[in-house]
């Protein structure tokens, strides 16, 4: 939803072929849309929410070239995360958590 609404696109895309997307201006994206959507303005905890839904983060921009967080623009993909296919959106769930090894046994 949050892709598709007009008050977000300055800051969430999609990219031209629909198989990613592409978050800019991290602060203002996550001063002006984080908060209407999740119950925080966090980006990193917005990312490692990504993450735990099989996201993953494209780096296009070289390592030298990279800036402050807040400038970068980041782009994430998911294989069942494409701006086509909704009726895709159903198949992505959150990883399991591993077990912790330390448990094992008792």
């Amino acid at each position: 939803r949050m892709i598709n609404d007009p008050k977000s696109q300055h800051y969430i895309t999609w990219t031209e072929h629909g198989t990613s997307f592409v978050v800019s201006n991290v602060g203002e994206f996550s001063r002006s849309i984080l908060g209407s959507h999740f119950k925080h303005n966090n980006f990193s905890s917005f990312v490692r929410q990504l993450n735990m839904y099989g996201f993953h983060k494209i780096n296009r921009t070289p390592r030298a070239q990279r800036t402050s967080t807040s400038s970068q623009t980041w782009e994430f993909s998911h294989p069942k995360f494409l701006r086509e296919r909704p009726d895709l959106l159903d198949a992505i769930k959150r990883k399991a958590l591993e077990p912790d090894p330390r448990e094992r046994g008792r």
